[in-house]
């Protein structure tokens, strides 16, 4: 897949998926309602594509696939005509147009109740749909998982200064029960500079440690890197492969070696391994090695390579041209049948919105940084460089657009949880806004005055848009779009 296709194709593809069902979910509960619908848009700006059905609605596809809506019979402006006097005026000219039956079709006439469930059926559906993907995801595929324990410990890190131990099981944190390493590196990520509590297993006994991750730079997985609290667990320091006329072969090491000792000091993780080399440079060193029941020593000098750095770009540095991995006892394949995969998927969704109200709970408490955050841009990037991993790899055609295919679902139905929260926030404009004046009207028996809802729209618009240009900032930044720009000119 070329690079320019999979950012030009993957970003639409993913943004109409979630756009689409949410819009989708306001569609189909006003038609259960009986509510009469105008239009269908999925998309700003000139439409590229758009017909009407036998009932009179409009559907359009907009060039500018960031958003859409559901126009319903009536609406005039941004606040819907909610105030008593605009729906008296309302009422009036469609019994004058329509007929007096003709009143009980329009929105703005319906029981409260049912506006409401129409307005939250949007973020409704985006729940749903983060569901539906995960539970056919781990339904067809299933899903390897790495198991909570402790391969290795990074010299100096937050979790051996607490005490872990390798071979430990990590139980639980803060309570919180932990399938696999990666609930561990989620929970752990977003809680930089915060105190966790551990249960662990170790052999037969259970102990409490305490531990407090530290803000670094986290590699992504697709070649970028973003900041997040780490223990400094790492990978144990066995040798999974051997490059070829590598510094390592020609000292003799071999795939399965356990690598104790270099130069004479204890090594107890694979990143601790690859921090003396990068100390050491282009020196020989003496590997300690346990293989076979004994240990080795071997020397090998390390040579000048390319390999990716800790912020996730790659970096010429010295290497031995050897990899780690985990123990097989380590991973598990896991398998689901349809009620478990539904299952699955409810607690997958879960853990998303959690993670979201968690991160975002922090930085309106000013404990973490809002650079994080990202728009449309980072989106995109992040859809297009998600497409490309999928594919890899891939031996033909079919398998690779299938790759990338299954790892885009998996985005949309994060990006799905995300979308659905951030429409029920209480925030005018959104569909939380839109309940905030439901939940004014059901406690004063009336709607809220045109002035003010008019008011709080453009106060919630000038919200939206300081929030767009803030996370288009950060995505910019990410881009490096401002170093170019500026190397341009120095």
């Amino acid at each position: 897949m070329q690079s320019a296709a999979s950012y030009v194709i993957a970003f639409p593809l993913v943004i109409l998926l979630v756009v689409t069902v949410h819009e989708l979910g306001h569609f189909w509960a006003a038609k259960a309602f009986g509510v009469a619908i105008d239009r269908f848009a999925i998309g700003f700006g000139r439409p590229i594509l758009s017909w009407r059905d036998k009932s009179g609605v409009q559907w359009q596809l907009g060039w500018i696939p960031l958003g859409g809506y559901v126009r319903f019979a009536g609406d005039e402006n941004a606040a819907s005509v909610p105030d008593q006097d605009d729906l008296a005026s309302l009422r009036t000219a469609i019994e004058a147009r329509e007929g007096r039956e003709a009143v009980a079709r329009y929105f703005h006439f319906k029981p409260l109740w049912q506006r409401a469930i129409v307005v939250a059926a949007g973020p409704v559906a985006n729940f749903l749909l983060a569901i539906v993907l995960f539970a056919v995801l781990l339904g067809v595929f299933g899903e390897t998982v790495r198991r909570p324990i402790v391969g290795g410990l990074i010299e100096g890190g937050a979790a051996a200064r607490a005490g872990f131990q390798q071979g430990d099981v990590v139980l639980s944190a803060n309570g919180r029960h932990l399938k696999s390493f990666d609930d561990l590196d989620r929970f752990v990520m977003l809680r930089s500079d915060v105190p966790i509590h551990f249960k662990v297993k170790r052999g037969d006994r259970e102990i409490d440690l305490e531990a407090t991750p530290a803000l670094q730079s986290i590699p992504d997985g697709l070649g970028g890197s973003q900041k997040g609290g780490v223990l400094g667990f790492g990978a144990p320091a066995i040798v999974a492969e051997v490059q070829k006329g590598s510094a390592a072969e020609g000292a003799g090491i071999q795939r399965g070696d356990v690598i104790q000792r270099v130069d004479g000091r204890r090594i107890g993780s694979f990143e601790d391994l690859t921090a003396l080399v990068r100390a050491k440079g282009a020196q020989p060193i003496t590997l300690s090695v346990y293989r076979g029941g004994e240990t080795l020593d071997l020397t090998a000098t390390p040579r000048l390579g390319q390999a990716p750095g800790a912020d996730g770009k790659t970096e010429r540095r010295v290497l031995l041209g050897l990899s780690g991995g985990i123990p097989r006892s380590h991973v598990e394949r896991i398998r689901y049948n349809p009620i478990q995969a539904v299952g699955a998927g409810m607690r997958r969704t879960w853990d998303v919105l959690d993670t979201t109200v968690y991160y975002l709970g922090r930085i309106i408490r000013g404990q973490v940084s809002a650079e994080q955050i990202g728009g449309p841009l980072g989106i995109a990037k992040t859809s297009g460089q998600v497409a490309q991993a999928g594919a890899a790899g891939a031996p033909d055609f079919p398998t690779m657009m299938l790759g990338a295919a299954v790892a885009l679902l998996g985005l949309s139905a994060i990006l799905s949880v995300s979308i659905g929260f951030m429409n029920l926030l209480p925030i005018p404009v959104l569909d939380g806004g839109h309940l905030l004046f439901y939940a004014y009207e059901a406690v004063a028996r009336r709607p809220l005055g045109a002035r003010l809802q008019a008011a709080g729209y453009r106060v919630g618009l000038a919200l939206l848009l300081g929030f767009m240009l803030f996370a288009t900032w950060n995505d910019l930044q990410r881009l490096s779009v401002f170093k170019f720009f500026g190397g341009l000119f120095s």
